[in-house]
């Protein structure tokens, strides 16, 4: 019985991480694709943060890592993620119109 309680918890632990990295797979899939038929330039893609249906993920040139950021949101609808929205800056009405929370807003 011990043993089984060792590998349910073992388990409970993994399987949080497991999904997360799933999850964050499928929503730089859906950036890429998002971004892919305006992109002149090679980017790097990194999730920021998930709330949600609702995900920001920062985008970046590779050639300049730490310059040149913009954003992406996405939204995941029946299952699967697609871009709402992507540029690198955002007013507080274009967040409201595209129902983006708090705690998904880009800290300026």
């Amino acid at each position: 019985m011990r043993k089984f309680s060792l590998i349910l918890a073992s388990l409970a632990a993994t399987l949080p991480q497991l999904f997360a990295e799933s999850e964050n797979a499928a929503i730089l899939a859906a950036a890429e694709s998002y971004l892919s038929s305006s992109a002149t330039v090679k980017v790097k893609y990194m999730v920021e943060q998930v709330d949600g249906d609702l995900a920001r993920v920062r985008i970046n040139p590779e050639s300049r890592p730490n310059r040149d950021t913009a954003w992406i949101f996405l939204r995941k609808k029946d299952g699967k993620w697609t871009g709402i929205s992507s540029r690198a800056w955002f007013s507080p009405e274009e967040y409201e119109r595209l129902g983006i929370p708090k705690s998904l807003q880009i800290p300026y």
